[in-house]
C-alpha cells in the first residue's frame, strides 16, 4: 500500500491568504473584538432584557480575552444609557443608630456635600451673633423677668397661705419643707408633743390643707417653667429661622428635590432643640459638623453615561461595602459618615463586572450577592452582622433601590459547576455568552486579527509591525491552538508577543517590528523556560535515558510522549519494549500492574487486546503471553496516543521481525486497527528531531503520525528546514498496517476469506508464532495427560 509522506508546503500557513499591506501602517480599519460575532450577539442580548433574573455568565477559557472584550464591549454599550443619581448617607434625626439615603442628580451630590459643608462653618458663627444680639438679649431677659416673677407670686401666695394655716413654708435643694408655728416661730418635736389634743389635731387637719396647696403650688411652677421653656423654644425658633433663613432659602432653591427639602426641614428643627438644649457652642459646632455632613458614597459627577465597574477583588466589603469604627475610652463608636461604599453601589444603574472564581473563593460573598439580587434592595452590613455573629450595636442603614446588571467572567467548568450544584443560578444567570477560543484560518479572519493588532499598536503606541512579522504572529496564533487550520484567540499570548517583539525593535532602533524581532521574542522566551529541556537532553547525551535513533531491534519501537510544565511543555521519545513468553495468554501491562497507568491507557491496552485477538486469532488461539513496558518511565501514564507504538512492539516481538528505531511513532487505534488523531503532535514530532539532532541526523529519521494529525502540525523552522532538505521525514497512516510496512519494509499482508495471509508478510509470521505457540501449548498437554496414564497403570 501506498505511504505518505509529507511535504513541507502542507506543513505551512498559505502567506496568501494574508492581506496585501507592507505593515500595519497600510491598515485602515481596526478590529477591537476579533471573531466575537456570536459572543456579541449573545452578550447584546442580555444587556438588552431588562427582566428579572437576566444577569449574565461569560464563558471562556482563561487567556483569551475574555475580560477585556466584555469591559470593552460593555463600556460601549453604556455609553448609550443614563448616568444614575448620585448617592448620599444621612443622619436619621428621629434614630441616630439609623441611617437614610439622598438620591440627587449625577453631580448634584458633590455640590451639595460642598454647600453642606459652608453651611456648617456659618451656622455656629450666625448663631453665636443671633444670641449675642441686643434685641435677642432683651427679649429675652422680658421673658426670664415674667416667669421669674410669676414663680415669685406662686411662691409668695403658697408662703402666705401656709402662714395662715400656722405653718411655715422652707424652699430647700430637695424640695419644699413645712413647719408648725405657734406664737410665730416653729415648734420643736417637744414642744408640739407638750400641746393638747385639741391643738394637735387643729395642725394636723391644717398639714393636709398646706399639702394640697403645695401640690398645687408645684404644678403651677412646673406649668410656668414648661411656659417658659416654651417662650423660650419660640424665641430660639425666630431668631435661629430668621437668621439661617438665607442659607436654607438658598439651597432649598438650589435643590428643588424632595428628599433634600425633607433633609432640610430636619436640620431646621434639630438645630432649635439642639441649640435649646446646649449652651456650649463648641460642643454644638463639633455636632454640627458630624450631624450635618454628608457621605457621599456614589458620585457620578465624573461619567457621561452608565457606570461599568470591574471588581477585580471581589470580598465581602469591596462589593457590598462596610461599616467602620472608631475606638473612644475603651468603647466602640460608629455613625453614618462612616459607612463606605462597595462595587454595587458604584455599580447601581450601570453594570457589574466580575470574575466567577474570585467571587467564589471568598467567603460569603456568592451567598450575599445571591440575596440581594433576589431582593433588589442593597444594605451595609458587615459580614459579621448580617450573619449573626456579632454582639455590637451597629448602624441600621436604608435599603438602596437596586437596578444592576451582574456579569460574571469564568471558565466552563466553573459555570457547570453552578449550573450543577447551585438551583438558584440558573434563575438569576439566565445569559449564557460562550466565547469561542479559536477561529478558522479564513482571509476575513486573518484580517480580522491583523486589523486587532494594528488597533492594540496604535492604542499603545507601539512600532508598526512589517508584514514578515505579522505572518510569524499568524504562525504562531496557529501554533497556540494545534491546528493549522485555526487561529487562536488566546489573544493576551499574542499581546505579549507583540509587545515583546516590540521590545527588540526599540533596542535595535528600528522604526517597524520585523520578522526577527518576533523570532527573537519567541527564542527569548523559549530560552527563559528550557532548562528542564536541557537537562534532558543532556541525560540523552550522556545515554542515561536510552534511546535509539538507527538500526533495527526486535519488540521495541520508539514512542512520543509530551511533558507539560504549565508554562511550556515539549516531546520526548520515550523506548516502548514488548516481550512474549509462553504461559498465560494475554497482554500485560506493566505499567497498569504497577499502579502507573491511568484509565485511558489501561482501555488504550484493552483495545490493542481486542485487536490483536480478531486480527491473528480467527483460527488459532491467543495462546501467548505478551508484556508492554514504558522504559525508564517513573511516572504516570495516561492516555491512548501510544497505542499504536504499542502494537508494532507486540507485533515485532511476536513475529521476530525487527523494527526500524530511525522512526518515532505516535498515534491511537481503535479496535478495527484505524488510526486515531492524538494530542500534541508539533511537540513529539520536534522532540524527537531534537534528540535525533542530538545523536546525529542521518538523512532517514522521521516520526509516523495519523494521517488526521497533518494539520495539527505547526513546527518551528528549524524543523520545517530539515524537512525541506531531507534531513528529517513525517509519514502519515491510516491503519496498523501501513505503519508495519514502514517500519519494517516488508507487506504488512492482507486477510483473505480463509483468514489467512500471503506467505511472507509481517502477519503471516505474526500467525505462524500464534500457532506454532499453541502447537508447543498443546504438546505440553498431551505429555502431561499421557504421563499421568501411565502412573495409573
Amino acid at each position: 500500500m501506498p505511504l505518505k509522506k509529507i511535504r513541507v508546503e502542507e506543513l505551512v500557513v498559505d502567506k496568501r491568504i494574508i492581506p496585501p499591506i507592507e505593515s500595519t501602517e497600510d491598515v485602515r480599519k481596526t478590529q477591537s473584538f476579533i471573531g466575537r460575532q456570536s459572543a456579541i450577539k449573545a452578550l447584546r442580548f442580555g444587556l438588552d432584557m431588562d427582566k428579572e433574573g437576566y444577569n449574565i455568565f461569560v464563558v471562556g477559557l482563561p487567556g483569551t480575552g475574555r475580560k477585556t472584550f466584555v469591559k470593552h464591549f460593555v463600556s460601549e454599550y453604556a455609553q448609550k444609557k443614563p448616568v444614575p443619581s448620585d448617592v448620599a448617607y444621612v443622619m436619621d434625626f428621629d434614630d441616630p443608630q439609623k441611617a437614610n439615603t439622598l438620591f440627587l442628580p449625577a453631580g448634584k451630590g458633590v455640590e451639595f456635600k460642598k454647600d453642606m459643608e459652608k453651611l456648617v462653618e456659618n451656622l455656629t458663627e450666625k448663631i453665636s451673633k443671633v444670641f449675642e444680639g441686643e434685641d435677642y438679649k432683651a427679649r429675652r431677659k422680658e421673658i426670664d423677668e415674667e416667669f421669674e416673677s410669676e414663680q415669685e407670686r406662686v411662691v409668695n401666695d403658697l408662703v402666705g397661705k401656709a402662714q395662715a394655716l400656722g405653718f411655715l413654708i422652707k424652699f430647700t435643694q430637695t424640695g419644699v419643707n413645712y413647719y408648725p408655728l405657734k406664737d410665730g416661730r416653729p415648734l420643736k418635736e417637744e414642744e408640739f408633743a407638750a400641746l393638747s389634743e385639741e391643738e394637735k389635731k387643729r395642725f394636723e387637719e391644717n398639714e393636709k390643707k398646706v399639702q394640697l396647696l403645695i401640690e398645687a403650688a408645684t404644678e403651677n411652677v412646673r406649668k410656668l417653667e414648661n411656659l417658659y421653656k416654651e417662650r423660650v423654644r419660640d424665641l430660639n425658633r425666630y431668631a435661629l429661622l430668621f437668621a439661617t433663613e438665607e442659607f436654607f432659602s438658598v439651597i432649598e432653591e438650589k435643590y428643588p428635590f424632595s428628599d433634600v427639602r425633607e433633609f432640610i426641614h430636619k436640620i431646621r428643627e434639630d438645630i432649635i432643640e439642639k441649640v435649646s438644649s446646649t449652651k456650649k457652642l463648641a460642643e454644638l459646632e463639633y455636632y454640627f459638623r458630624r450631624a450635618y455632613s454628608i457621605n457621599l458614597v456614589v458620585d457620578n459627577s465624573d461619567l457621561n453615561c452608565a457606570p461599568v465597574v470591574f471588581e477585580d477583588t471581589p470580598t465581602y466589603h469591596n462589593l457590598f461595602g462596610k461599616i467602620e469604627y472608631i475606638e473612644r475610652e475603651g468603647m466602640l463608636y460608629t455613625d453614618f459618615n462612616m459607612i463606605r461604599p462597595g462595587a454595587l453601589h458604584k455599580a447601581n444603574g450601570g453594570y457589574l463586572i466580575v470574575d466567577a472564581r474570585e467571587l467564589l473563593i471568598h467567603p460569603f460573598v456568592w451567598d450575599r450577592l445571591k440575596k440581594i439580587l433576589f431582593s433588589k434592595q442593597l444594605e451595609v452590613e458587615n459580614v459579621d452582622t448580617a450573619y449573626g455573629y456579632s454582639t455590637i450595636a451597629t448602624l441600621k442603614t436604608e435599603p438602596i433601590p437596586l437596578r444592576v446588571k451582574v456579569i460574571l467572567v469564568g471558565t466552563p467548568e466553573i459555570y457547570e459547576l453552578l449550573h450543577e450544584y447551585d438551583p438558584d443560578f440558573e434563575k438569576l444567570f439566565k445569559v449564557k455568552v460562550e466565547m469561542d477560543w479559536e477561529l478558522d484560518t479564513t482571509v476575513e479572519n486573518i484580517s480580522d486579527l491583523v486589523a486587532f493588532i494594528t488597533d492594540y499598536t496604535r492604542e499603545r503606541e507601539i512600532l508598526p509591525v512589517k508584514r514578515s512579522a505579522i505572518e510569524k504572529i499568524v504562525w504562531y496564533s496557529t501554533r497556540l491552538s494545534g491546528d493549522r487550520t485555526k487561529l487562536s484567540m488566546k489573544l493576551g499570548s499574542i499581546i505579549d508577543l507583540l509587545e515583546e517583539a516590540n521590545f527588540f525593535a526599540v533596542k535595535r532602533n528600528s522604526k517597524y517590528v520585523e520578522y526577527e524581532d518576533v523570532s527573537r521574542a519567541l527564542k527569548e522566551r523559549e530560552e527563559r523556560l528550557k532548562l528542564v529541556v536541557e537537562k534532558y537532553d543532556e541525560m540523552f547525551r550522556r545515554e542515561d535515558l536510552m534511546v535509539d535513533v538507527t538500526g533495527k531491534v526486535v519488540g521495541q519501537v520508539n514512542g512520543l510522549t509530551v511533558i507539560n510544565f504549565g508554562d511550556f511543555e515539549f516531546g520526548l521519545p520515550v523506548r516502548i519494549t514488548a516481550k512474549t513468553y509462553l504461559g498465560s495468554s494475554g497482554i500485560l501491562d506493566i505499567q497498569r500492574e504497577a499502579d502507573l497507568s491511568g484509565q485511558i491507557h489501561s482501555k488504550a491496552v484493552m483495545i490493542l487486546t481486542g485487536y490483536l485477538g480478531s486480527k491473528y486469532a480467527r483460527k488459532v488461539p491467543f495462546s501467548i503471553g505478551v508484556s508492554i513496558s514504558f522504559e525508564q518511565v517513573y511516572g504516570y501514564v495516561e492516555g491512548d496516543s501510544a497505542s499504536l507504538a504499542e502494537v508494532l512492539a507486540i507485533i515485532s516481538a511476536i513475529s521476530k521481525i525487527p523494527i526500524k528505531q530511525n522512526i518515532a511513532v505516535t498515534g491511537s487505534i481503535n479496535q478495527h486497527g484505524h488510526v486515531q488523531p492524538v494530542g500534541g503532535v508539533t511537540e513529539k514530532v520536534e522532540g524527537f528531531y531534537r534528540i535525533c539532532k542530538i545523536k546525529g541526523l542521518t538523512g532517514n529519521q522521521g516520526v509516523i503520525i495519523p494521517k488526521a494529525n497533518v494539520r495539527n502540525l505547526v513546527l518551528s523552522d528549524e524543523v520545517l528546514d530539515a524537512v525541506r532538505n531531507g534531513l528529517f521525514h513525517i509519514w502519515t497512516v491510516d491503519d496498523v498496517d501501513e505503519a508495519v510496512e514502514l517500519m519494517t519494509d516488508m507487506k504488512a499482508g492482507i486477510m483473505n476469506k480463509n483468514y489467512e495471509y500471503p506467505r511472507g508478510t509481517v502477519n503471516y509470521y505474526v500467525v505462524q508464532a500464534l500457532k506454532q505457540s499453541h502447537d508447543i501449548a498443546e504438546g505440553k498437554g498431551k505429555e502431561k495427560k499421557a504421563k499421568k496414564k501411565r502412573e495409573k497403570m
